[in-house]
């Protein structure tokens, strides 16, 4: 059986040397590549590119969901596993419909972390177990208050701002990225919630990828 090819995505050079010092000594796996941003995973995903790639999911200007999102677009059989500090419900929303295989906190024991990754590579889905369920929850309850209407009393920044939601942006990224101040994206995404009926980002995140406000748009502007 040929080597599972790896790639490791980290703004963290400690992170990136820890995750090649577990991953190196397995003779099944091969470290070929890493990245210390998503534009650089970009730039150096190979042809051809890695089997599986470890990604942080927050990370400088573009965010690992983003890296994820245009690595699938570009490279659909690329197993892509988000790795995160944060069992956020917003960000394993933004890695799912970024495409992502797999997803697993940081804290995840080195056994687990080698599963994983053989399980991706196989072409299996993987959750972190302590996410999995509400994440399931909020997708199944989401579509009772799905309404194609409610699209249209969004205004063009407010696509712009749950656009940036699904990316699994934080309200100071959003921020950064739009060139307004923090509470003003804050109150953007307050505004954006209650026109569409929804309680969390996590659930506008979903309804901006089932309402087709994810387009090709997204690669331009980053």
């Amino acid at each position: 059986m040929a080597n599972i090819r790896i790639m490791v995505v980290d703004d963290h050079e400690v992170v990136r040397t820890g995750l090649r010092a577990i991953l190196e000594p397995e003779e099944d796996l091969e470290v070929i590549a890493e990245a210390g941003s998503g534009d650089d995973a970009i730039q150096a995903i190979g042809n051809p590119p890695p089997d599986v790639v470890l990604m942080d999911v927050r990370m400088g200007e573009m965010s690992g969901t983003e890296a994820c999102r245009l690595i699938k677009s570009a490279h659909p059989d690329v197993r892509v596993l988000m790795l995160t500090s944060f069992g956020e419900e917003e960000a394993v929303m933004a890695a799912i419909m970024a495409g992502a295989s797999g997803y697993l906190l940081k804290n995840a024991g080195r056994s687990e972390l080698l599963s994983a990754i053989m399980a991706v590579a196989g072409g299996q889905s993987l959750l972190d177990p302590s996410v999995t369920k509400q994440v399931m929850e909020r997708l199944a309850s989401l579509t009772q208050k799905e309404s194609a209407h409610a699209v249209e009393t969004l205004s063009e920044r407010e696509r712009e701002v749950v656009e940036l939601v699904a990316c699994g942006m934080t309200n100071k990224e959003i921020a950064e990225k739009l060139i307004i101040s923090e509470n003003t994206a804050r109150n953007h995404v307050s505004r954006i919630l209650d026109k569409l009926g929804l309680s969390r980002r996590s659930e506008a995140a979903v309804f901006a990828a089932q309402h087709g406000l994810l387009d090709a748009d997204q690669k331009d502007r980053n």
